[in-house]
């Protein structure tokens, strides 16, 4: 049994509005992966650094 139309929207706008908040924590989860990164290497110097 499918649901109506209006109901198939309905439920198609939401699991769109859930990727877009997907993609948009994914993509703030890799840009505080590399702030991590980088403050390690400051916090962690290469030895030719020093």
């Amino acid at each position: 049994m499918m649901p109506p139309p209006f109901e198939q929207r309905r439920i198609a706008e939401c699991l769109s509005s859930l990727d877009e908040l997907i993609a948009a924590e994914t993509q703030k989860i890799e840009a505080l992966k590399t702030h991590k990164k980088g403050l390690m290497q400051q916090l962690f110097p290469s030895p030719e650094e020093v």
